[in-house]
């Protein structure tokens, strides 16, 4: 901690004496953004909720391998990396139930479902030249995005140049054996905009066993059939292989952090194993914005993808070919009722999975005898209606409520243990889920207040485990957010704030649990109380400044999250535990990031950032806690436009400046003590980046 602040006060001073007097003749006003946030196009001060926005300029602030710096800089957010490729996206403590990948979230992909209807999201399919920018909703967002009390990740792909006819291409190398490179090709005529993207990714891995490689093509295509439609269509390819080093227990740990899992007398070892996935994934979409006239509007989106599956593990090893499609539409009506400005949605989404899906025996990285077989369907549906009222003295008004339903068919075709077939279906009752939200604007400010009821059903993931167990006893999440907040700009525009307040009250909370072979289980809890406060500040010290210093701003994000089991026993072997009152598992009770951006006139620009995350529980029973950690990252850079229409960039960076000790992903109540995957110690990397515009 005392690192931390150090460092802070460094690099706030510096940047202090450097800035030069003149004030800024632009300012990025709160007021001005417009966000997606619940499916509703307004402006931010006039949306009662937690919704955080990242350009893309912040998503390529750092060394441009992943998202997971900026997503980091939102409160109230952690995106956790336990290997390369190996990526947990947390929002509000929703970890808890994601032993890997990412859960109890809805991701959409340029207005595609991206979440599979089981309820997952890959979203280490996803290159960082997919991502252009990215919108996140804190808390439940049922009412009109169904399932999830966690929150939900609303990503476009599109390039800020969208409009200019250019081919990008760069290069980058980086301490253990990372390389990436990539191009892009945008082509605009009179009525259409296409992109084409291909990324490679490669990296050796700090760790034994975390060989990374990934190869991603998009295209994308934008069309302006008529002065009322515009149609748009994404492709996405991701061929994706990574290795899995496994979880640590204390004592290897701190023995050699760089060794894979070792082999034990119930399981082999990673390397022995081959741990790791091997997965590729085609993703079609295509939608249509289509406005009937200056009140009736309608934008719907239908797709379909693929993917083959395989996953040798240290306990078995498991091929799976996904198919799944659906899509969604909305209807927006604009009207003056009663003397005030409303606008109806009425819309609805589906999704239908199927997955072939087949357990084997891990026969030092082979697939052995077959342990079970199975075909898995997935029905999954929502229909929304919201209404929003501009009422008189600038209050806003939300009204919205869905209807959710939800249905697992697993047909068992083969079980060894048995030696017999089954067929079994779970279909959950339908839900209701409300919300309210008012928000009241004054001028450059706005205070919000919402209610929101959200549900998370089990994943088919949670209710058929890797062992072969199927838990039909599993039930949904269900709970209640209350929230506050307070959003604005002040001092002549150049501070923008972002505060919020929140209650949650979860009942039949969904853990994770490991057996002694190490196979995750999960189970439900009575309930958990979740308290917290997410600020964000952003100040303009400089922008379009004259002087050697062009640009110059500060960020500043707090979380605090007070978030406990209300009601929660287990018995651990014939004991009774009573775990009442203990902190959530996995969850850091405060995190703080300060990041600065500096750019000057003549094309140097550094960005620096720290990451302060507290101590974190690893079991249930707050018996082990990790350790605080400071991360420090900085990245320099030089952009030289070279012609009218030629630009070079090129940039060097640090992550782990302090070369901290620390585990960015734990695994939570693991078996045996494994709880540590560690994170890489100092590293360095450096890259290439031309611009032509034709």
């Amino acid at each position: 901690m005392k690192n931390y602040l150090l460092l802070s006060l460094f690099l706030l001073c510096t940047s202090t004496l450097l800035f030069a007097q003149e004030d800024s003749l632009e300012t990025k006003l709160l007021n001005e953004v417009t966000v997606i946030g619940y499916d509703a196009n307004r402006k931010l001060l006039q949306t009662p909720g937690a919704v955080a926005l990242i350009t893309s300029q912040q998503i390529r602030a750092f060394d441009e391998i992943s998202a997971l710096p900026s997503m980091n800089l939102i409160p109230g957010v952690r995106m956790e990396e336990r290997s390369p490729g190996s990526y947990r996206i947390a929002v509000r403590g929703s970890t808890l139930r994601a032993p890997f990948g990412v859960r109890n979230i809805k991701v959409y992909w340029n207005n595609i479902p991206f979440t599979e209807p089981s309820g997952s999201t890959n979203f280490n399919l996803l290159d960082i030249s997919n991502l252009g920018k990215i919108e996140v909703i804190k808390g439940p967002a049922g009412s009109i995005y169904g399932a999830g009390t966690g929150g939900v990740v609303n990503i476009q792909s599109a390039s800020p140049r969208l409009q200019e006819d250019y081919i990008g291409a760069e290069a980058m190398i980086g301490s253990y054996g990372l390389k990436r490179y990539a191009t892009t090709v945008n082509e605009v005529t009179e009525n259409a905009t296409y992109t084409f993207k291909y990324a490679h990714q490669q990296s050796d891995g700090y760790r034994n066993h975390t060989e990374f490689d990934r190869d991603v093509i998009e295209l994308h295509a934008k069309f302006q059939a008529s002065e009322k439609r515009e149609i748009s269509a994404s492709f996405l390819y991701s061929d994706l292989f990574y290795e899995i080093p496994g979880g640590l227990n204390e004592e290897q740990y701190n023995e050699n952090p760089r060794q894979a899992r070792p082999s034990n007398p119930f399981a082999l070892g990673s390397e022995e194993s081959e741990a790791g996935i091997d997965q590729e994934y085609v993703l079609f979409g295509l939608s249509q914005d289509y406005q009937w006239n200056d009140k009736l509007s309608n934008l719907t989106t239908i797709y379909g993808d693929f993917s083959f599956f395989e996953n040798p593990f240290n306990l078995d090893y498991k091929r799976d070919s996904r198919m799944a499609g659906g899509g969604r539409t909305r209807f927006d009506y604009q009207s003056h009722l009663f003397g005030l400005d409303t606008r109806f949605t009425l819309g609805g989404e589906f999704q239908t999975g199927t997955n072939v899906a087949r357990n084997f025996a891990n026969d030092y990285g082979k697939p052995g005898a077959l342990n079970f077989d199975d075909e898995l369907k997935s029905y999954q549906s929502i229909v929304f209606g919201r209404a929003e009222l501009e009422l008189p003295h600038d209050f806003f008004l939300t009204l919205g409520l869905s209807r959710n339903s939800l249905e697992y068919d697993i047909n068992r075709l083969v079980d060894n243990n048995l030696d017999s077939a089954y067929q079994v279906e779970k279909t959950f009752d339908p839900v209701w889920v409300p919300r309210v939200g008012l928000a009241k604007q004054f001028n450059r400010i706005a205070a919000h207040a919402s209610i929101s009821y959200g549900f998370s059903p089990p994943t088919i993931e949670d209710v058929r485990t890797n062992e072969g167990s199927i838990n039909l006893g599993l039930k949904p999440e269900k709970g209640i957010n209350y929230e506050l907040g307070l959003r604005g700009n002040t001092l002549n525009g150049k501070l923008n704030f972002d505060v919020s307040a929140f209650y949650f009250q979860l009942d039949e909370t969904i853990v994770q649990q490991q057996s002694e072979r190490g196979t995750v289980l999960f189970t439900n809890t009575g309930s958990t109380d979740q308290k917290g406060l997410e600020t964000a500040f952003t100040y303009f010290a400089l922008q379009e400044n004259a002087g050697f210093i062009k640009d110059l701003d500060f960020q500043l994000s707090y979380t605090l999250h007070d978030f406990t089991f209300n009601n929660y026993t287990k018995f651990v072997g014939d004991e009774l535990q009573d775990y009442s009152g203990n902190e959530l598992t996995g969850v850091a009770r405060n995190i703080a990031v300060f990041a600065t951006t500096l750019q000057t006139n003549v094309g140097v620009y550094l960005n620096g950032s720290i990451n302060f995350t507290d101590e974190i529980p690893l079991d249930d029973a707050n018996s082990v806690y990790s350790e605080a950690y400071e991360l420090v990252l900085l990245k320099l850079g030089y952009r030289a436009p070279l012609s009218d229409k030629l630009e070079l960039e090129i940039f060097g960076g640090v992550n782990n400046l302090l070369d901290q000790k620390y585990s960015l992903g734990n695994d939570l109540n693991a078996f045996g003590g494994r709880y540590y995957q560690p994170a890489p110690d100092r590293n360095y990397y450096a890259g290439l980046k031309v611009h032509l515009n034709y």
